[in-house]
C-alpha cells in the first residue's frame, strides 16, 4: 500500500492483523523487512501492525533532497491516516526513535504510547569506546560486530545470518540523507512535555547507541520506565527477540486497559 506524504513523496506500508494499532518504524538503512521480519507474525495476532518504509528506504520513494526527523514524522503521520487510524502506539528502533519523539512533540493526538529502542534524543556526546571485539566472531558475520553483540553473534551465527538475509539496500544519496536527519536531531530539551507512556529498551552492550543515552531519555521523559536487555547491543529487537515481543504486548495491553 502507498500512503503520500504532503511533498508528494510515496510512502510504501504495510498492515496486518488486528487489534489496538501498533506502528513500526525502522532505523537508519532499514526497510520494513529487514527490520520487522520476525515481528510482524509474532505481533500481528494481537495488535493491527503498521509498517512503513521511511522516506530513502525499501519501496519508498528516495528524494535526494534534505531529511530530517521532523519531516519523517509527517510521513508517519501520513501512514497512520491512510492505514484509517488517528492515533495509536508507535515502536520505533534508532532513527525511528527519533522520528518518533518528534511525533509526539508535534502530534500528540496520534500517540497513545511510544516504544523507543537504541536511540537517543540527539546532541553531541562521548562515543562508546574503541572498536568491536571480533576475536569470538569468523568469517562473514565479523562485518555485523557493531551491531550485534559480539558473543551473541558467535553463539547464534544460524540467527544472524538469517537476519542479514533481510537486510535491505539503499542509494547512497539516501543513506546521507537519513544520516543527515540524525545528525540534526536534537530533542533533549523538549522531551518533558511528552506526557504519554514510554516504554524505552537498550541493549546493554550497544556500541552504536551507549546505554547512558537510553538513561538519558528515562531522565527527561516525564512518564517513562527503562528496561535493560542483557546481553545485546544495538540489534536487541533480534537478540532478546522473545522478550521483547513480551514486554511490547503487555506494555501495549497495559497502555490500553488505562485507556479504557
Amino acid at each position: 500500500m502507498i500512503a503520500t506524504a504532503a511533498d508528494g513523496t510515496r510512502l510504501h506500508y504495510i498492515v496486518e492483523g488486528s487489534g489496538p494499532p501498533l506502528v513500526l518504524v525502522g532505523g537508519k538503512t532499514s526497510n520494513i523487512e529487514g527490520a520487522w521480519w520476525r515481528y510482524i507474525p509474532a505481533l500481528s495476532p494481537r495488535v493491527k501492525i503498521i509498517a512503513l518504509d521511511n522516506r530513502g528506504a525499501g519501496a519508498s520513494d528516495k528524494p535526494d533532497a534534505p531529511y530530517t526527523t521532523g519531516l519523517m514524522a509527517d510521513d508517519a503521520l501520513a501512514v497512520l491516516t491512510a492505514a484509517g487510524e488517528t492515533s495509536a502506539h508507535w515502536f520505533g528502533i534508532s532513527l525511528g526513535g527519533m522520528i518518533l519523539q518528534q511525533l509526539a512533540l508535534d502530534h500528540p493526538e496520534a500517540v497513545r504510547s511510544l516504544i523507543l529502542g537504541a536511540t537517543h534524543c540527539g546532541g553531541e556526546r562521548q562515543p562508546a569506546g574503541g572498536a568491536a571485539d571480533t576475536s569470538v566472531v569468523e568469517g562473514a558475520l565479523r562485518r555485523h560486530a557493531n551491531l550485534y553483540d559480539a558473543r551473541f553473534i558467535a553463539d547464534h551465527p544460524d540467527w544472524v545470518a538469517a537476519d542479514a538475509t533481510h537486510f535491505g539496500k539503499m542509494p547512497l544519496h539516501a543513506i546521507v540523507r537519513q544520516d543527515q536527519a540524525v545528525k540534526h536531531h536534537n530533542l533533549c530539551d523538549r522531551l518533558s512535555r511528552i506526557r504519554q507512556p514510554v516504554l524505552i529498551l537498550h541493549g546493554r552492550q550497544d556500541r552504536m547507541v551507549p546505554l547512558a543515552r537510553g538513561e538519558e531519555l528515562q531522565r527527561a521523559l516525564p512518564n517513562a520506565r527503562l528496561r535493560v536487555l542483557d546481553p545485546a547491543g544495538h540489534q536487541f529487537h533480534s537478540e532478546q527477540f522473545p522478550t521483547v515481543v513480551r514486554l511490547v504486548q503487555n506494555f501495549v495491553a497495559e497502555v490500553e486497559r488505562e485507556r479504557a
